[in-house]
């Protein structure tokens, strides 16, 4: 029988194992998200199933950098671009076409980096945006699980995955099916959620002491429970109206 000072520590054993095996790869792309940042760019993020955590652990948080923006595939229903039932369909991320419909919703720009987070890298849609964006000249970056990549099947017609088409990858080490335990006939207890927002603090502090050795000032958020954040907030914001809250 296991308790939580047993996944206590061996969350924290992933974790030093995980994060330490993908260190060169966290610091190279930070640089290229401190390129994009000085460059004027915006980090655009795509997440799906468990990987919207990651995007949401960067997003315009407190304490976090600015030039962040969400691909949310909820926007295809909220802007009527789809209807909801197309939306709640179980097969929604194998409509490789709402990948161009994604895409037309928001503002982006050439010096834009793409960061696209999915467990397995196989679903159709995920497939679809990265070569969309790759053939528009995009960087794209992703985080993905790599056991839970080559353990699945592509679900693109090119018989394609994630993987293939990503410029730089960071895998989070998590076991396919994300599980830790065994516990009677059961496996409980998932690392996936957990690696994936140690990772996206890393990328923070990595592109933040990337920004300062060039002497650049870094676009950090503060935290409206702080005297003056919502002014400094919104000078922040200004810079990139209609590119990240879209």
């Amino acid at each position: 029988m296991i308790n939580a000072k047993d996944f206590y520590d061996k969350a924290l054993e992933v974790i030093e194992s995980s994060v330490m095996l993908e260190r060169e790869a966290i610091v190279e792309v930070a640089s290229r998200m401190g390129e994009c940042i000085r460059r004027n760019g915006v980090i655009q993020l795509f997440g799906v199933g468990h990987g919207r955590a990651f995007a949401m652990e960067l997003g315009y948080r407190a304490g976090g950098l600015m030039p962040f923006h969400q691909f949310l595939v909820r926007d295809l229903a909220l802007r009527n671009v789809i209807s909801e039932r197309e939306y709640l369909s179980t097969d929604f991320l194998d409509h490789v076409e709402y990948a161009q419909m994604l895409y037309d919703l928001y503002h982006i720009e050439k010096e834009d980096l793409f960061i696209i987070i999915s467990e397995s890298g196989c679903e159709g849609l995920v497939v679809e945006v990265a070569r969309l964006v790759k053939s528009k000249g995009h960087g794209v970056v992703a985080v993905i699980s790599k056991e839970a990549s080559q353990k699945n099947d592509s679900r693109h017609v090119t018989g394609e995955k994630l993987i293939d088409l990503a410029d730089l990858v960071i895998d989070t080490h998590s076991h396919y099916p994300d599980t830790l335990f065994s516990v009677d006939k059961y496996h409980i207890n998932q690392m996936s959620t957990i690696l994936g927002n140690v990772i996206a603090q890393m990328l923070t502090a990595e592109t933040y002491r990337y920004l300062r050795d060039l002497g650049i000032e870094c676009p950090v958020l503060m935290s409206a429970n702080v005297k003056g954040a919502d002014v400094h907030n919104r000078k922040l914001s200004d810079q990139y109206l209609g590119r990240w809250n879209s």
